[in-house]
């Protein structure tokens, strides 16, 4: 079965924060320091965007690069090809790679170091070890064994720290050592959500910033992030990094609610009002409820009815541009608002937007219809009349009927039968003035 693109990434550095307390190698005094030496490797610039693409979940193309350079890579074509079959879920197969590897130099670090990171990959912490035992019996190029050795620790409860220190030795003895940056990133991570757990914030964000400076697209990193800033209390600056997470189309958008939810009143505190609204009117899109929104949700609604105050006060100055101005301010702030639809299907209409006329007055014959409604106004006339207009006189025609079946002796009936008797007359008539 092949990985998620993230589950993937995540087992290119073989971090699963799994428990155990298996006894480790010692390491012999000859390892204690890293050595001058370092393993030879093809450092052409394919060779080092191949390595990355591997680590950094850019499988399709890692797989066609390796297929094309696999006999200039030497073993380690082998050890690369078990990493990207890993990430692609084919665990057998990547042992099998291991053990190609092992029978080809069997006195090459980078096997039984390459092996120890798949096997944490996957938790088993036994096979894990006795693959570190034999990257130390080897000797030499010990960034490959404390690479090892820091992955390994890694995928144990708690030992965060020691796993990043190993791995610091690592690029100290070589910095131009392959597959580091994505287990130093998690390193990072796992020691973020430890100064989290101990309330130590300021040592939280320096952790989360160093794991995203080794890994800046990492998901769950950037999650952490916003958490970090949220408590804080940077509940803006926690927002932009969720909003970014959402624009690329991460399944955050209950966190991001709320989240714009605390915007919004941090917003109202400042006095700054109208953005503290367009917050209150994002959360609710993204699926907070009125119970969920709280008071923001009154507030939403106490801002619509001022809007409609001041439209119908500008309608009756004649500045219908102003009016509906004020009219789609008020179905944004509150999207049930009848009244707010219905003024604004008026502005619509005698400004000539017969689509937006047609649009909002349908919205608030829809509600009225189900909700068994009488309404103060003929709205079903009002939007026969646009439709008629935009040259739909059937279909204005079947409205008016329906109208009429469903409330043969309502308040507005007369106005209906009227106006369902001029449709022919009108239509021709509007044919004549275009």
């Amino acid at each position: 079965m092949r990985l998620t693109s993230l589950s993937a990434s995540l087992l290119f550095c073989c971090i699963t924060a799994c428990g155990g307390d298996l006894e480790e190698p010692q390491v012999p005094d000859h390892l204690a320091e890293p050595v001058v030496s370092r393993t030879v490797r093809v450092e052409k610039e394919w060779a080092q965007t191949l390595r990355r693409a591997i680590e950094f979940g850019g499988l399709d193309y890692a797989r066609t690069t390796l297929e094309l350079h696999f006999e200039e890579l030497g073993v380690e074509a082998e050890l690369l090809s078990a990493r990207l079959l890993t990430a692609e879920g084919e665990d057998l197969e990547a042992q099998q790679a291991i053990e190609r590897a092992r029978r080809a130099a069997p006195d090459d670090v980078r096997v039984p170091g390459t092996s120890c990171e798949l096997h944490s990959a996957h938790g088993r912490s036994e096979s894990a070890l006795e693959e570190l035992r034999r990257a130390h019996e080897l000797g030499g190029a010990a960034a490959e064994v404390h690479r090892a050795r820091g992955v390994y620790m890694l995928s144990q409860s708690g030992r965060a720290a020691e796993g990043l220190g190993h791995l610091e030795q690592a690029r100290d003895a070589d910095p131009s050592l392959p597959f580091l940056d994505r287990a130093m990133a998690q390193a990072h991570l796992l020691l973020s959500k430890e100064h989290m757990v101990s309330n130590d914030l300021t040592a939280a964000l320096l952790a989360v910033e160093s794991s995203l400076h080794h890994d800046p697209g990492e998901f769950e990193t950037r999650r952490l992030l916003a958490d970090v800033l949220l408590a804080q209390k940077r509940v803006e600056d926690a927002l932009v990094v969720l909003e970014e997470l959402h624009a690329e189309g991460h399944p955050i958008v209950g966190e991001l609610a709320t989240m714009e939810k605390r915007a919004a009143l941090v917003k109202l505190v400042r006095g700054e009002r109208e953005d503290a609204l367009d917050l209150f009117c994002s959360a609710r899109t993204h699926g907070l409820g009125e119970a969920e929104l709280g008071s923001g949700a009154q507030i939403l609604v106490e801002a619509a009815l001022k809007e409609v105050a001041g439209g119908v006060e500008a309608y009756d100055r004649g500045e219908l541009e102003s009016a509906r101005g004020r009219f789609e301010r008020a179905v944004e702030l509150d999207p049930d608002l009848l009244t707010g639809h219905n003024h604004l299907g008026v502005v619509c209409y005698r400004l000539g937007d017969d689509e937006a006329a047609i649009r909002h007055w349908q919205k608030v014959w829809d509600v009225a219809l189900s909700e068994g409604i009488d309404l103060p106004e003929p709205v079903v006339v009002n939007l026969a009349r646009a439709m008629v207009r935009a040259g739909e006189s059937e279909t204005a025609e079947a409205l008016l009927r329906e109208s009429l079946a469903a409330s043969p002796e309502g308040p507005h009936a007369a106005a209906v039968r009227s106006f369902l008797e001029s449709i022919p007359r009108d239509a021709e008539e509007d044919g004549r003035d275009e």
